[in-house]
């Protein structure tokens, strides 16, 4: 009998008795289908946590300095370094300017510095109220802003201290009462110290969902006092603030690179920078070690319920060899005139392993089905209950269910060896039949 013969022989025997084997399959398809659905679980969970990660805009890294303090034995008190001061070694533009020559398109200084309010008359004399937010490149990605139209705030706007100024989209319905176009127009703003400053609009944002929820309220848009992002530099200069340098520099890098190599390179970098002074401490905090922390416990826990659910894999392997053994002895009489028409033994135990192997496959299939099937539903129930709730409804589409291919590939492998294991021992006394006592049997 060929190998394609066996596979037809073990269909017919699997659809002559189909709940008896449906039964047999039972044990294989409730591990494989738990096995899948906590994979998949596990793997849904962590592409929603990196969706929600991007939604809220948390790829971010703090970098801060920290002076090192000198302990005195005869004090038993710590003091600073009189000969290292953190002023005269903060972060400059220099440094940042340094940072994104060598690594450009990586990294976005989102630090930010509000210098209060103003307000401005549009053309219906009505008086518009706005938030002027000193900033660098990196906030409107970092607050998952979109750039409508125009552009965004330069690095160069900063070393040139330009007064440009980014307007959101709600600013100019506020504003431009006339649907006039506002890229390249002159604003001018009455701050709350009393002065006036000139801006030019380079371009128009939109508030992300979250920003909105939280920012707006129960307010109609109207009525909304909206954010001026205007360079960082200019800001200092309006508030007449001297800056030399940052102690802090909040970051967002850039979503399409790798977080953890960013990470790596940001910290070699003012580590660098900073080797030369040893009493002040670079610390560099990163969203991405709290999400590769959550990844990892997720991981492990979701091996460890795997493992646990394979177990009772091992209860359908036994299941299966009980009916083996069962379909051997029914076929005994089978199994003496194929021996008995020159069939040898390799060709019986082939039979009844592939047999076998077609049981655990269908079971496992089944199981691969239903447990990509519970993902599904619980992803949809996921859904619903975050659409139901306000707080977390802009986090809808970060939900994601994502079937493990390794544990699809593992499962169908995992059966196949199932329905060797299982299978091997009713072949083997199947294929070790005398001949003459199995045609004998009654």
């Amino acid at each position: 009998m060929s190998f394609l013969e066996s596979i037809k022989s073990a269909l017919s025997s699997i659809a002559a008795n189909k709940m008896r084997s449906l039964l047999t399959m039972l044990g294989i398809i409730i591990g494989i289908s738990a096995v899948i659905t906590i994979t998949t679980l596990g793997s849904s969970l962590t592409a929603t946590i990196q969706n929600a990660f991007s939604t809220l805009g948390a790829n971010y890294f703090d970098v801060y300095l920290n002076e090192e303090w000198i302990y005195d034995e005869s004090t038993n008190s710590y003091y600073p370094d009189p000969n290292s001061s953190l002023e005269d070694h903060l972060i400059t533009m220099d440094m940042l300017d340094e940072l994104n020559e060598r690594y450009p398109d990586c990294f976005y200084n989102c630090s930010t510095n509000g210098i209060g309010g103003g307000s401005l008359l549009n053309t219906e004399k009505d008086t518009v109220n706005v938030h002027i937010a000193g900033v660098f490149d990196g906030f409107v990605p970092y607050e998952d802003f979109d750039i409508l139209a125009g552009r965004n705030i330069t690095l160069r706007d900063n070393a040139e201290c330009k007064y440009s100024a980014l307007v959101s989209n709600i600013f100019v319905k506020q504003y431009f009462t006339r649907g006039e176009e506002p890229i390249g127009q002159t604003i001018s703003v009455t701050l709350d110290s009393g002065s006036a400053a000139e801006f030019t609009i380079v371009g128009v944002y939109d508030y992300s969902e979250l920003y909105k929820r939280y920012a707006m309220g129960d307010q109609r848009e109207e009525d909304m006092t909206t954010h001026l992002l205007i360079p960082y530099t200019a800001a200092n200069e309006i508030s007449h603030v001297s800056e030399r340098g940052f102690s802090y520099v909040e970051f967002t890098c850039n979503s399409k690179k790798d977080a953890s190599a960013l990470n790596e390179d940001l910290r070699a970098f003012f580590e660098e920078q900073y080797e030369k002074y040893p009493s002040i401490n670079v610390e560099i905090y990163s969203s991405v070690e709290d999400f590769d922390i959550a990844i990892t416990v997720i991981n492990i826990v979701t091996i460890v319920i795997s493992i646990i659910a394979a177990i009772s894999l091992l209860v359908g392997g036994v299941g299966v060899m009980n009916i083996m053994l069962v379909s051997v002895t029914e076929r005994t009489r089978e199994i003496g005139i194929r021996k008995a028409l020159g069939a040898k033994r390799r060709n019986i135990r082939l039979q009844f392993v592939i047999e076998a192997i077609v049981i655990c496959l269908i079971g496992g299939i089944i199981g691969i089905l239903i447990g990509i099937l519970n993902g599904e539903l619980v992803g949809f129930i996921a859904k619903q209950v975050i659409a139901s709730n306000e707080d977390y409804s802009m986090l809808f589409s970060a939900v994601k269910v994502v079937p493990s291919l390794t544990a699809i590939i593992i499962s169908v492998l995992f059966s196949t060896l199932t329905g060797i294991f299982f299978g091997l021992y009713p072949a083997n006394k199947a294929a070790k039949m005398n001949p003459i006592d199995a045609l004998r049997y009654d």
